[in-house]
């Protein structure tokens, strides 16, 4: 299917490069790339339920904590309450 996107200057000079270096179209290189993005964004997120009006997030790794320390500078930091 054919779509029109706009890029940065930056990313449209890597993506480039990167698919002259690979031997392949800019076009055939955004597909794997968008295909890998969306692969890793369902595979990688970390699951997730509403409490309230909190959301809470599983921690990223087994055994991972966080301290109340940590808590609390949080909500001073973003001013949450």
């Amino acid at each position: 299917m054919r779509t029109t996107i706009e890029l940065d200057p930056a990313v449209h000079e890597s993506v480039r490069r990167q698919a002259l270096r690979q031997n392949i179209s800019m076009a055939r290189l955004l597909g794997q790339l968008v295909q890998e993005g969306l692969r890793a964004s369902t595979e990688a997120a970390p699951p997730s339920v509403r409490s309230g009006r909190f959301q809470a997030i599983a921690p990223a790794a087994v055994g991972a904590q966080v301290t109340s320390a940590q808590l609390h500078k949080l909500i001073d930091d973003e001013g949450v309450l």
